[in-house]
């Protein structure tokens, strides 16, 4: 009788159960096939940039560029202010300007050599900045020193010294605080003609926030000092691009030096006067 396909393919592996059962050999187990690879870990978060740069709005941040890196540095602070412009000066965008020209450049890690050159008085200022290294933690210090130097010859006072500590606390990994002590030996304002103002010292403050990976919203406060006649303040909003960050900037300072917005006097105008602006930066790796 003939044997059907599918018993002819068994017979085989039986006979062989079969042997091994009578010379008391258990049969060889037939190898498991390999686990099935892993499912691959979730990619982690892309972290997020800090808020800021080396420059808040006209304050030093905690971070400085990274090294062999040149930055090139443009304030732009139109004149009149927004109350009393209309369509004659395009809501002030047609008006004159207050500008300042910086150059940085960053040798080592968290050294950061910089120079700005302000209209206002004809300001030169040179600084240096070091990022202290503190680690993962969450509160990073900087320290900045330099002198400012005018050339506008109605200011009875040409140079000054000063030297400032920056502190900037995270939160939220989007948001940062920085705290700013600031000591110059003489307080320049913006007018020509000033009263002497000598060693004054202040706490300037600064905050923050991401609101996109490349949007930014930032702040800066100088609080009213005994000589000033008010508070001064200025806010941004910042776009960033591969080495280069813009922002559009309002407030009542259009001072971007130290000497000049320890205790700013507003060029004797009314501390409610608001002033629109930009600033312009861009990095090359050298």
């Amino acid at each position: 009788m003939r044997l059907r396909r599918p018993l002819l393919s068994v017979l085989p592996a039986a006979l062989l159960v079969s042997a091994a059962r009578l010379t008391g050999q258990e049969p060889t187990p037939t190898p498991a096939a390999p686990p099935a690879p892993a499912a691959a870990a979730a990619e982690e978060p892309v972290p997020w940039r800090p808020p800021e740069g080396a420059i808040i709005i006209n304050f030093p941040s905690v971070d400085t560029p990274p090294p062999q890196t040149l930055q090139l540095h443009f304030t732009h602070r139109f004149s009149d202010p927004v109350q009393s412009s209309d369509i004659h000066n395009l809501f002030s965008f047609d008006s004159g300007a207050e500008v300042g020209i910086g150059l940085s450049y960053t040798p080592v890690k968290n050294l950061e050599l910089g120079f700005l050159r302000e209209r206002t008085l004809e300001d030169y200022e040179v600084s240096a900045k070091y990022a202290i290294p503190t680690g993962a933690f969450p509160v990073k210090v900087a320290v900045r020193a330099g002198g400012d130097f005018r050339t506008e010859r109605a200011y009875p006072d040409v140079s000054s010294f000063f030297i400032q500590a920056t502190v900037g606390a995270f939160l939220f990994d989007r948001i940062r605080l920085s705290v700013i002590p600031t000591f110059s030996t003489n307080a320049a304002g913006q007018r020509f003609v000033l009263p002497i103002r000598d060693n004054v010292f202040n706490v300037l403050f600064a905050a923050s926030a991401s609101i996109t990976r490349t949007v930014n919203i930032q702040a800066e406060m100088v609080p009213r000092h005994a000589q000033s006649p008010g508070t001064g303040w200025i806010v941004a909003v910042e776009k960033t691009l591969l080495r280069h960050r813009f922002s559009f900037t309002a407030g009542n300072m259009k001072a971007t030096t130290v000497d000049q917005y320890i205790a700013p006097d507003f060029q004797g105008l009314p501390v409610s006067n608001i002033y629109l602006g930009f600033n312009i930066i861009r990095q090359w790796k050298l």
